[in-house]
């Protein structure tokens, strides 16, 4: 049966930059204070102990926790996450603040887009806490399905978001399924989970980095704006179980969809419009 075509949220990108206050100057320096603190771990990490899980791992998720606070996110955190060490994790995709807000509860090897691992600061520390890249749309896939059966039979955790994409946080678009077939060679656990960014009218407009958004502006927000709270969802584990890549991203794609409404609890999808920064003082 031919699905349905989904119906696209369009938002207008954030364009122009917050005032400078004192609340933001002090944001900012703290930020750089962080990513610099990030730069000599990573480099500590990558020298000494890597893929070393009794010193890698609690290092980079306690930098994530801290650089989830200075970010203005408040994480709350709703079900029991799979303790296996084994697993695969999927999760909707909304923000460039996904990696630090999941990667700060539990130990993850994210995979991510390959222009990340060029940019400047990011780039290294995304190396440093174990991420794996893909070219998109380069027949890149299976490679990268081989790396993450690699991690997953190291007794690794391998996070990816099978949408390929962000989107507003009010629905999930179509799962890839590809890179389920990972879950399917090693018969591990899939964890699914759920990320929304709310504040008291509903889903926050300026928290999701979509569409044209710039990474400066929208940084900016961020640290200028009021405290966001992170609703973080997770959904029953479950086994591939014979199942094949096209059945698990259809099977997931709904129950995540249907479970991220709930979530949120909202009818209409975040809208910009009119929707400005509150300055942090």
């Amino acid at each position: 049966m031919t699905r349905a075509p989904r119906i696209r949220h369009t938002h207008p990108a954030i364009v122009t930059n917050p005032p400078l206050s004192l609340g933001l100057i002090w944001r900012l320096l703290l930020l750089g204070c962080h990513i610099f603190l990030g730069v000599l771990i990573a480099a500590v990490v990558g020298m000494f102990f890597f893929k070393n899980v009794a010193w890698h791992a609690p290092i980079i998720r306690w930098w994530l926790r801290r650089l989830c606070s200075v970010l203005n996110l408040d994480i709350h955190i709703q079900g029991d996450p799979c303790n296996d060490s084994r697993a695969l994790w999927i999760s909707n995709h909304v923000s460039w603040m996904d990696i630090p807000v999941l990667g700060s509860i539990r130990s993850l090897n994210f995979l991510s887009k390959a222009e990340v691992a060029k940019w400047p600061l990011i780039g290294s520390l995304a190396r440093a806490a174990g991420t794996l890249f893909i070219q998109r749309g380069s027949g890149d896939a299976e490679r990268v399905k081989d790396q993450i059966v690699d991690e997953i039979e190291s007794n690794r955790r391998v996070l990816f978001f099978p949408e390929g994409t962000t989107t507003d946080g009010f629905a999930v678009n179509r799962f890839f399924a590809k890179l389920f077939a990972a879950g399917v060679e090693t018969d591990c656990w899939i964890q699914p989970m759920l990320i929304s960014y709310r504040h008291e009218q509903g889903l926050h407009p300026l928290a999701p980095f979509i569409g044209e958004d710039a990474f400066g502006p929208h940084l900016l927000n961020m640290l200028s704006g009021e405290r966001i709270t992170v609703d973080v969802l997770f959904l029953a584990a479950e086994r591939p179980e014979g199942r094949n890549t096209h059945e698990l991203a259809k099977h997931f794609e709904t129950i995540m969809g249907a479970s991220l409404k709930s979530l949120h609890g909202c009818e209409l999808p975040p809208s910009r419009e009119g929707a400005v920064s509150v300055s942090a003082g």
